[in-house]
């Protein structure tokens, strides 16, 4: 009998992320009026910013880059400079990394554009500058996770993929599970984001998931009073006390 080949780190991956699933246990009820309520804040509240306003890959990956760890009001100006400069993966992957990473400050956390030059590079040589759409595709770049992959295809494709940055983590973790900490139920909340994305609505849902969280469900003082899932959240009313960061 010959050696048993082990099992991939990916289908490990897979596993784990079905048992937690499974575990996901969201009511029928519950889930249409978290979909139905959030999309109607969001036509009413939304954010108006500059990289909705596009559907090429490109710029979506430039935006998601650049708002890690980004406050929003500091990335807008940046990111049109940066697209001036480079409007393309060709453009960036033809630049110098140095000059790319000039061009980068002062957003700080400076191996975001090393990343990005590598993806531009990687892209221009394996996809002749097309960023692909298949999630393990994008996966196997290095600087892209799981929720960048998600938001590109989210985002750039019109796909119905989930995203879990801080923002959406926190508010799923409030209204849903209401105890714990939401860092070490990562897992749970990624199938749960999973298993509430609306069919065919996945770019409003996901960009709505963003700006609840950036709006009202905030980290530190979110607005209880006027959100509307307070009816079924299973952290209402918030006191500050319970620790969810």
């Amino acid at each position: 009998m010959g050696l048993q080949t082990p099992r991939p780190r990916r289908t490990q991956k897979r596993k784990r992320a079905k048992d937690a699933a499974q575990s996901v246990r969201v009511a029928p009820g519950a889930k249409r009026r978290f979909q139905t309520r959030l999309l109607k804040w969001y036509r009413e509240h939304g954010r108006d910013l500059p990289w909705r306003k596009t559907s090429d890959p490109y710029k979506i990956l430039v935006s998601e880059v650049m708002l890690q760890q980004t406050q929003v009001d500091r990335v807008i100006p940046k990111y049109h400079e940066f697209l001036d400069r480079y409007p393309s993966f060709h453009a960036l992957a033809q630049a110098p990394v140095e000059e790319v990473r000039k061009t980068w400050y002062p957003l700080g956390y400076n191996i975001r554009p090393h990343r990005l030059h590598g993806i531009a590079c990687e892209t221009v040589a394996r996809y002749g500058g097309a960023l692909p759409s298949d999630p393990e595709e994008l996966l196997s770049f290095k600087g892209i996770g799981r929720y960048t992959a998600g938001a590109v295809r989210s985002f750039a494709f019109n796909e119905d993929a989930a995203i879990l940055d801080t923002n959406v983590m926190r508010v799923l973790h409030r209204v849903f599970v209401g105890t714990g900490d939401p860092k070490a139920q990562k897992p749970r909340l990624w199938a749960l984001s999973e298993a509430l994305v609306p069919k065919g609505k996945g770019y409003d849902f996901n960009q709505a998931l963003m700006d609840f969280g950036a709006l009202l469900c905030t980290a530190r003082a979110p607005y209880c009073l006027l959100c509307p899932m307070k009816s079924f959240c299973k952290s209402y009313p918030f006191d500050g006390k319970k620790r969810d960061r």
